[in-house]
Order: C-alpha cells, then sequence, then structure tokens
C-alpha cells in the first residue's frame, strides 16, 4: 500500500492550500471531506493524476452504472 500523505499549506492571507498524495481515484475526497467542511468554502479542487486511476472494484462499479450488463 502506498504512503499516504495530507499536507496543508497556510498562506498569509489566510487561504489554505491543501495537497493529497498517495489516493486513487475518488479516495482523497472521502479521506478529506471532514478537514475540508471543518475548514470552510472549498473554492478551488484541481485533480492530480492520481485521481484518474481507478482500481479494479471501481472500475468495475462505474461499469456497472453506466451499462445495462451486470456482473
Amino acid at each position: 500500500m502506498p504512503q499516504r500523505t495530507l499536507r496543508f499549506k497556510i498562506h498569509q492571507d489566510g487561504r489554505v492550500e491543501e495537497t493529497v498524495e498517495g489516493f486513487n481515484g475518488n479516495a482523497c475526497n472521502s479521506a478529506t471531506k471532514n478537514i475540508e467542511d471543518a475548514l470552510g468554502e472549498v473554492k478551488v479542487k484541481n485533480k492530480t493524476a492520481e485521481a484518474f486511476i481507478l482500481n479494479k472494484n471501481e472500475k468495475l462499479k462505474q461499469f456497472n452504472t453506466e451499462s445495462n450488463v451486470t456482473f
């Protein structure tokens, strides 16, 4: 399992920049939801290449929801 890292940079004007590493697909969203809710409004989200990597189970779920074929 890869190392999972959350990094926060707090700017002088109060903005918080969050960098998430080691999560594939949408796993980063669930890992950071509580922190983001506590910090306030999220103004910008930029996805990294890791966000577009799906594991096998996620691919099957996505395929099942996008088609009428069931496995």
